[in-house]
């Protein structure tokens, strides 16, 4: 099992040294620093009653696209995937039993850190196959798949502002709240499934690509770096 996983998660790429773009690593952390400070800004309106009626939804959800969007993007600058994804999944799952616990009126339940580890374990062993489509090509077919499953959890598909699927209720429940389908009791005040994010994370991680392959990105990125 040991050869099989460090078959799967080698770190084949650390032979040379990775190049480091600073300036998305910092819109990276940036991007968490925010995170902190809207639930900070969270706790003192909302938890504890100050201004209940504030209207944050909004600012969470443009914080966590573009945490998930900018470590697609910086997937290829980092190694050993293995350790951080198990990293980030004892993070997540820290953070629900101590939201369990401690707030439980606020709870969060794969939020971004299970999302982010969930993330790293799936992509690294297939990141080479991955890799394989032109950037732009990735990034469209990513773009696509992500609009047809962001609306997965209302249990609907939809396409151009139309509804053209419907999805049998049986496959919702507590099971399936990871993948993006959960039952209808189901309260977090951060969700962040798999579904339709590792779509989000795969258009950050193709745009880079698509940047990397042509004279132009190659420049833009130089100054990035």
């Amino acid at each position: 099992m040991e050869k099989l996983l460090a078959k799967m998660y080698e770190q084949s790429e650390t032979k040379t040294a990775k190049k480091q773009y600073r300036v998305l690593n910092a819109l990276k952390a940036a991007a968490f620093l925010n995170l902190a400070v809207f639930y900070f800004l969270y706790n003192i309106n909302v938890a504890q009653g100050t201004n209940p009626a504030w209207d944050y939804v909004w600012w969470q959800r443009l914080t966590l696209w573009s945490i998930v969007v900018l470590c697609g993007m910086t997937f290829s600058q980092g190694s050993n995937y293995l350790k951080w994804g198990l990293g980030l999944l004892g993070a997540g799952t820290a953070i629900s039993l101590c939201t369990y616990l401690f707030t439980p009126q606020h709870p969060i339940y794969f939020g971004i850190f299970t999302f982010l580890g969930l993330a790293y374990l799936v992509v690294q062993p297939i990141h080479w196959w991955l890799q394989k489509s032109p950037g732009s090509c990735g990034w469209l077919l990513s773009a696509i798949a992500y609009d047809l499953t962001r609306h997965l959890t209302d249990g609907v598909i939809i396409w151009q502002g139309k509804i053209i699927g419907h999805l049998p209720s049986f496959l919702y429940g507590d099971w399936n709240v990871w993948l993006g389908l959960p039952g209808a009791d189901f309260v977090s005040l951060e969700y962040v499934p798999f579904l339709p994010n590792i779509f989000l994370f795969l258009c950050g991680l193709y745009l880079f690509q698509f940047m990397s392959e042509h004279e132009k990105g190659q420049a833009y990125l130089k100054k990035l770096s």
